[in-house]
């Protein structure tokens, strides 16, 4: 459903049921990825009275080729340091935080999570220490050569060549990247590729425009890395999240 539809049914309910709707801007789906390998070494230790909460796991996290991919997980437990229930107690904290996501609180893609060895306790190890030891893998260290990626759309417009100028123009201005520029029978067809986060509005806007006589389409092309200043707010509005703050508070594993 377009912008235009949505504001046509928002408009009904107003009308038809005297009921206020509010329109918020759609949410991006970004993702969380590894630019670079990264190593880790968790210790996991919790002693409150009685009997304690112990585990310890050391490893790597590193890039797939494709960012897009499903998270990894390898076993390379030697030696029976960790038990089989542990290592998988592991991987289910690993897992619950890529969902959760660790930069930005979206979720993590195209990484593989290693696990090499560690340690267990005779009485403290728990299924829940090892599953924070995965837990606080991903949210400490992965962090470390994090990057955020974000939907690019391949954008077609179509409008009278008389507004071609303000066409390529609204592309430039959203940080599009022009591909071709056709003009058949008086009108012209841009070709052009953007963030998805840019083009939230563009519909009313290519309306108001042209007249009302300019229309376009797009479909998902790829992922790719945002820009530094991007990235930065989406850091900070993450950290002001309340999710993020509860996470805080909980405590850190190592």
């Amino acid at each position: 459903m377009g912008e235009l539809q949505l504001d046509i049914y928002a408009e009904r309910i107003r009308r038809e049921y005297d009921c206020e709707v509010q329109l918020g801007e759609p949410t991006v789906n970004y993702r969380e990825t590894l630019t670079k390998p990264v190593e880790f070494a968790v210790t996991y230790k919790r002693q409150s009275g009685g009997r304690g909460q112990f585990g310890e796991g050391y490893g790597e996290i590193e890039p797939l080729e494709d960012a897009n991919a499903e998270v990894e997980f390898v076993n390379s437990v030697t030696g029976g340091m960790i038990t089989s229930n542990f290592i998988k107690s592991v991987e289910k904290g690993v897992r619950e935080a890529c969902l959760e996501g660790a930069l930005t609180g979206h979720k993590i893609s195209g990484i593989r999570f290693t696990l090499r060895g560690g340690r267990t306790h005779n009485v403290d190890s728990s299924d829940w220490a090892f599953s924070r030891v995965g837990y606080y893998a991903i949210k400490e260290h992965f962090v470390e050569k994090a990057t955020v990626l974000e939907p690019w759309m391949d954008i077609e417009v179509s409008a009278p060549k008389d507004y071609s100028g303000d066409v390529i123009q609204s592309i430039n201005e959203r940080g599009g990247k022009m591909k071709d520029l056709d003009i058949q029978e008086g009108l012209c067809h841009v070709t052009a590729s953007a963030p998805l986060q840019v083009m939230f509005g563009y519909s009313s806007y290519l309306r108001k425009h042209t007249s009302g006589m300019g229309t376009f389409t797009m479909e998902f092309k790829e992922n790719k890395e945002v820009d530094y200043h991007l990235q930065e707010q989406l850091i900070s509005k993450y950290r002001d999240s309340k999710a993020y703050k509860n996470q805080q508070a909980s405590g850190v594993g190592v």
